[in-house]
């Protein structure tokens, strides 16, 4: 039987003012368009480039091919649609669908729903003839004072962690398990000199890292370790000896025209066989639909556990711009090291670009966040105070135009934690491990956290995971950070090694890892070290606020004095 046009707009105003599109307008602009244009009979003029022309404001030069904007947003819109009738819209009398290969939503009644009223109904009416009237009352006591709690903890609860709870659906902790298969995902090899082939090639090994992140039953090495080891022509033995990866995938791209052909091979590296091998032939505008094929098949492949929470978000595609993620991932790495200021400028204008580029795209206003707070943390801004409260507002901003993008979590955890938030911190860095465990920066940020919050042995776990998921790219703070940690669990000689460990690895230095390492050394006895460490920093850096650096590590005045003292006793200039 036909659905009523009223009824038809009644569930399309239900769905935009729900949870799952009300921060997403771009989203939601692209369902009203289509609907719309199917009701006035129009569904004809439903095509790509008229879709890119009403609703994004593409002009005639839009060609499919080159911008797959709409290609992208109409699966996330699949997506969100999914997620709102298993939620919100379970119970709605009418299901708005928007089926693969086109653009012209269909409308059907929702069976199920009628049969779920009819079964709780049931079930209601069997409890009212099975209970007493005295349980009646005392249920509803129970049920209503539980109502109140629950709403006084929201009321109060700050707005800005309200965000974060409300877009949160599970929260947990991830620890290592070295038992879990270790996927190395190789730089596909190009047959021909052509930089757009080299880019097709870097951006869908990326994409098909991402997605692996988002499994907590597989470990995927971190993509920067891997363009690490493919520069040193690293073979597949060292990657098993010196690195534990059990899996490799490696292949080729070609394309010719506006056609691409993908040759993959899925070798285990125990017994060095080849246990997938496949040929994927493709249009370059549709070279996401390759990624989606490509990441099914590697789970399926290995045997991986997805859970129904994992799936809905393995193929979510968090930006329809190219220009924009490419964008967003160079400026990742130029983050590296942190500490290194102009490096971090320069990032900044990156990540501010990819907001006009790409507005909905959480990506830039979380890298701009992660800029501020990396300047109050290396103490080189004039208001750390105004820094920090920009980063967090930037990462809720990233947080509210794509609720499951992980490093919006991640920016806003490590914005919290510079700002002595600690139990928001927390919060936001186990929603981020949620969404992403495999991902090496996010259980770093947890990791750094759990230190900063006075937890330094809990903290060991997602940081040693951190190495383990990136374990060749020397730039990064992670070895710092651990060493950190066993510092202020009170194990010395494992701080100090770590921090030499760094420093042989040309990891990122400078006064503030110096003085935790002349710290170690003093607390092992070994003074003349720590000596000769004072006096190098004393001299290259005179102005560096050691006291300072050292009071954001440390939980109690007491511990910083007992850090400090140790410091003035071998040289270390007081204020």
């Amino acid at each position: 039987m036909p659905i009523a046009e009223s009824e038809i707009r009644a569930e399309l105003a239900r769905i935009l003012e729900s949870k799952e599109f009300s921060r997403t307008k771009r989203v939601g602009s692209f369902l009203r368009f289509i609907v719309e244009e199917t009701l006035a009979d129009r569904g004809d003029r439903l095509k790509a480039f008229t879709i890119a022309h009403e609703v994004y404001g593409r002009d005639e030069t839009f060609d499919s091919r080159t911008d797959t904007i709409v290609r992208v947003e109409a699966g996330r819109l699949r997506h969100r649609l999914s997620d709102y009738y298993q939620a919100e819209g379970r119970n709605d009398p009418v299901l708005i669908e928007l089926p693969k290969g086109g653009y012209t939503p269909r409308f059907t009644s929702n069976e199920g729903a009628a049969s779920k009223t009819a079964i709780h109904a049931q079930a209601s009416d069997a409890t009212l003839v099975a209970s007493p009237r005295r349980n009646l009352s005392k249920i509803g006591v129970v049920l209503v004072l539980t109502i109140i709690v629950a709403l006084s903890a929201w009321i109060f609860l700050p707005k800005d962690k309200q965000t974060a709870l409300n877009s949160s659906d599970v929260i947990i902790d991830n620890p290592t398990q070295s038992s879990k298969l270790f996927l190395a995902v190789l730089p596909l090899t190009t047959l021909a000199d052509d930089p757009v082939e080299d880019r097709l090639a870097a951006g869908l090994v990326e994409a098909i890292v991402t997605d692996m992140a988002k499994l907590s039953g597989l470990s995927v090495m971190a993509h920067a370790s891997l363009l690490n080891l493919d520069e040193r022509s690293v073979n597949l033995s060292t990657i098993r000896q010196d690195f534990g990866a059990t899996h490799a995938l490696r292949g080729s791209l070609e394309r010719k025209d506006d056609l691409i052909r993908v040759n993959v091979q899925l070798v285990d590296l125990d017994n060095k066989t080849t246990i997938w091998a496949d040929r994927l032939d493709g249009k370059v505008q549709n070279i996401l639909d390759l990624q989606d094929v490509l990441a099914e098949r590697i789970v399926n492949h290995l045997a991986v556990n997805v859970s129904r929470y994992e799936q809905t978000r393995l193929s979510k595609r968090h930006t329809g711009n190219p220009e924009a993620f490419a964008l967003y991932r160079q400026a990742l790495v130029l983050m590296l090291p942190p500490n290194d200021i102009q490096r971090v400028v320069t990032a900044r204008n990156m990540f501010q670009r990819i907001i006009e580029i790409d507005p909905d795209f959480g990506g830039g206003y979380a890298g701009v966040s992660f800029t501020h707070s990396v300047t109050a943390l290396f103490l080189k801004a004039e208001d750390p105070d105004r820094e920090l409260k920009k980063g967090i507002n930037l990462s809720l901003k990233a947080i509210e135009v794509d609720p499951e993008f992980g490093m919006g979590y991640v920016t806003l955890a490590f914005a919290y934690a510079m700002s002595g938030r600690q139990d928001e911190a927390l919060f936001n860095a186990r929603r981020a491990v949620a969404i992403q465990p495999g991902d090496a920066f996010t259980q770093f940020v947890y990791g750094m956290c759990l230190t900063l919050s006075g937890k330094p042995h809990e903290a060991i776990t997602p940081l040693s995971e951190a190495i383990r998921l990136d374990p060749a790219e020397p730039r990064t703070p992670y070895r710092n950070v651990l060493g950190i940690a066993h510092y202020s669990a009170g194990e010395y000689s494992l701080a100090a090694k770590l921090f030499d460990e760094n420093l042989s690895n040309e990891g990122p230095t400078g006064p503030h890892m110096d003085a935790f390492r002349a710290a170690a050394y003093a607390k092992l006895g070994k003074e003349e070290e720590a000596r000769s460490i004072i006096n190098n920093f004393i001299h290259s850096h005179p102005e560096f606020p050691v006291d300072a650096w050292l009071a954001k590590w440390h939980r109690t005045r007491d511990d910083l004095s007992v850090t400090m003292d140790s410091l003035y006793r071998l040289g270390l200039p007081r204020p």
